[in-house]
Protein backbone atom coordinates (compact mmCIF):
# COMPACT_ATOMS: atom_id res chain seq x y z
CA UNK A 1 0.00 0.00 0.00
CA UNK A 2 1.21 3.39 -0.80
CA UNK A 3 2.40 5.67 1.64
CA UNK A 4 1.66 9.68 2.55
CA UNK A 5 4.33 11.40 1.95
CA UNK A 6 5.34 15.75 2.56
CA UNK A 7 5.82 17.49 -0.46
CA UNK A 8 6.07 21.15 -1.40
CA UNK A 9 4.72 22.99 -4.09
CA UNK A 10 5.58 26.51 -5.29
CA UNK A 11 2.44 28.31 -5.77
CA UNK A 12 1.90 32.13 -7.11
CA UNK A 13 2.57 34.64 -4.80
CA UNK A 14 0.67 36.11 -2.27
CA UNK A 15 -1.75 33.47 -2.56
CA UNK A 16 -0.31 30.79 0.09
CA UNK A 17 -3.38 31.14 2.37
CA UNK A 18 -5.87 30.74 0.16
CA UNK A 19 -4.25 27.91 -1.65
CA UNK A 20 -4.09 25.84 1.40
CA UNK A 21 -7.77 26.71 1.58
CA UNK A 22 -8.48 25.24 -1.72
CA UNK A 23 -6.48 22.29 -0.92
CA UNK A 24 -8.24 21.31 2.55
CA UNK A 25 -11.28 21.76 0.92
CA UNK A 26 -10.54 19.39 -2.10
CA UNK A 27 -9.33 17.02 1.30
CA UNK A 28 -5.62 16.95 0.71
CA UNK A 29 -3.78 18.27 3.87
CA UNK A 30 -2.10 21.24 3.78
CA UNK A 31 -0.07 23.36 5.77
CA UNK A 32 1.51 27.10 5.26
CA UNK A 33 3.43 28.40 8.27
CA UNK A 34 2.24 31.76 9.09
CA UNK A 35 4.12 34.10 11.43
CA UNK A 36 3.44 37.45 12.83
CA UNK A 37 5.83 40.22 11.92
CA UNK A 38 5.66 44.09 11.99
CA UNK A 39 4.87 45.87 9.20
CA UNK A 40 4.99 50.11 8.44
CA UNK A 41 3.42 51.98 6.25
CA UNK A 42 4.12 56.25 6.43
CA UNK A 43 1.17 56.36 8.73
CA UNK A 44 1.04 53.65 10.95
CA UNK A 45 2.85 50.42 11.96
CA UNK A 46 0.60 47.07 12.22
CA UNK A 47 1.45 43.31 13.14
CA UNK A 48 0.02 40.85 10.08
CA UNK A 49 0.25 37.47 9.86
CA UNK A 50 2.61 36.11 6.66
CA UNK A 51 3.54 32.84 5.15
CA UNK A 52 7.15 32.38 6.56
CA UNK A 53 8.35 30.33 3.44
CA UNK A 54 6.80 33.20 0.28
CA UNK A 55 5.59 30.91 -2.41
CA UNK A 56 5.80 27.66 -1.01
CA UNK A 57 3.11 25.44 0.59
CA UNK A 58 3.44 22.07 2.19
CA UNK A 59 0.89 19.11 1.60
CA UNK A 60 0.54 15.48 3.04
CA UNK A 61 -0.86 13.14 -0.04
CA UNK A 62 -0.43 9.76 -1.83
CA UNK A 63 1.49 9.91 -5.08
CA UNK A 64 -1.87 9.82 -7.22
CA UNK A 65 -2.89 12.88 -5.80
CA UNK A 66 -0.26 14.89 -7.52
CA UNK A 67 -2.30 15.41 -10.52
CA UNK A 68 -5.02 16.71 -8.65
CA UNK A 69 -2.68 19.24 -6.30
CA UNK A 70 -0.98 20.34 -9.85
CA UNK A 71 -4.97 21.02 -11.27
CA UNK A 72 -5.75 23.23 -8.49
CA UNK A 73 -5.17 27.01 -9.10
CA UNK A 74 -2.37 28.84 -8.08
CA UNK A 75 -0.45 25.56 -7.71
CA UNK A 76 2.58 26.23 -9.89
CA UNK A 77 4.70 22.88 -9.72
CA UNK A 78 6.16 20.49 -7.32
CA UNK A 79 9.40 21.52 -5.75
CA UNK A 80 12.19 18.91 -7.16
CA UNK A 81 15.82 17.84 -6.13
CA UNK A 82 17.68 15.95 -8.36
CA UNK A 83 14.57 15.79 -11.10
CA UNK A 84 12.26 13.73 -8.49
CA UNK A 85 9.04 15.27 -6.44
CA UNK A 86 11.59 16.30 -3.33
CA UNK A 87 10.09 14.29 -0.16
CA UNK A 88 10.17 16.17 2.80
CA UNK A 89 10.77 14.46 5.87
CA UNK A 90 8.30 14.37 8.59
CA UNK A 91 10.51 15.72 11.18
CA UNK A 92 10.87 19.05 9.39
CA UNK A 93 7.12 19.84 9.14
CA UNK A 94 7.15 18.38 12.73
CA UNK A 95 10.24 21.70 13.35
CA UNK A 96 8.79 23.41 11.46
CA UNK A 97 5.13 23.49 13.03
CA UNK A 98 7.22 23.51 16.47
CA UNK A 99 9.02 26.76 16.04
CA UNK A 100 6.20 28.34 14.43
CA UNK A 101 3.81 27.44 17.59
CA UNK A 102 6.30 28.77 19.90
CA UNK A 103 6.15 32.13 18.15
CA UNK A 104 9.83 33.23 18.38
CA UNK A 105 11.43 35.75 15.83
CA UNK A 106 11.80 33.77 12.63
CA UNK A 107 13.63 35.14 9.42
CA UNK A 108 14.04 32.76 6.43
CA UNK A 109 16.72 32.57 3.78
CA UNK A 110 17.87 30.12 1.36
CA UNK A 111 21.26 28.11 2.00
CA UNK A 112 22.60 28.67 -0.92
CA UNK A 113 23.71 31.65 0.73
CA UNK A 114 27.07 31.78 1.91
CA UNK A 115 27.43 32.18 5.93
CA UNK A 116 30.39 32.63 7.92
CA UNK A 117 31.07 29.49 9.27
CA UNK A 118 29.95 28.49 12.58
CA UNK A 119 29.28 25.68 15.25
CA UNK A 120 27.04 22.90 14.56
CA UNK A 121 25.04 22.95 18.01
CA UNK A 122 22.06 21.35 19.59
CA UNK A 123 18.97 23.01 21.99
CA UNK A 124 19.87 21.95 25.07
CA UNK A 125 16.88 22.64 27.47
CA UNK A 126 13.62 24.18 26.56
CA UNK A 127 10.66 22.96 24.02
CA UNK A 128 13.22 23.27 21.73
CA UNK A 129 15.44 20.69 23.30
CA UNK A 130 17.10 18.22 20.67
CA UNK A 131 16.83 20.66 17.93
CA UNK A 132 20.16 20.96 16.01
CA UNK A 133 21.52 23.80 13.60
CA UNK A 134 24.28 26.17 12.98
CA UNK A 135 25.20 29.06 15.26
CA UNK A 136 25.63 33.04 13.45
CA UNK A 137 27.14 34.90 15.96
CA UNK A 138 25.93 38.43 16.05
CA UNK A 139 26.12 41.76 18.20
CA UNK A 140 23.68 40.88 20.71
CA UNK A 141 22.91 37.54 20.70
CA UNK A 142 23.17 34.13 19.00
CA UNK A 143 20.99 32.61 16.31
CA UNK A 144 20.64 28.66 15.18
CA UNK A 145 19.76 27.77 12.00
CA UNK A 146 17.24 25.25 11.49
CA UNK A 147 17.68 23.48 8.09
CA UNK A 148 15.06 22.40 5.96
CA UNK A 149 17.33 20.58 3.52
CA UNK A 150 14.49 18.96 1.29
CA UNK A 151 13.63 22.69 0.14
CA UNK A 152 16.96 24.29 -0.08
CA UNK A 153 15.66 26.66 3.37
CA UNK A 154 16.52 27.78 6.63
CA UNK A 155 15.10 29.18 9.60
CA UNK A 156 16.79 31.17 11.84
CA UNK A 157 15.91 31.97 14.97
CA UNK A 158 17.00 33.65 18.03
CA UNK A 159 17.93 31.93 21.03
CA UNK A 160 19.51 32.46 24.45
CA UNK A 161 23.19 30.69 24.03
CA UNK A 162 22.61 29.89 27.30
CA UNK A 163 20.59 26.40 26.11
CA UNK A 164 22.92 25.76 23.14
CA UNK A 165 26.17 23.77 22.89
CA UNK A 166 28.28 21.97 20.87
CA UNK A 167 28.00 18.92 19.07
Amino acid sequence: MEKQSWHAVYVNSRSEKKITEILLAKNIEAYVPIVKTMRQWSDRKKKVEMPLLNGYVFIHILPPEQNLVLQTRGVVSFVRSDGKIAVIREVEINRLKQLVALGYQLEVESINKVYKEGDRIRISSGPLQGIEGYVIESKENRQIEVLLESIQQCIRVRLPKEILFSI
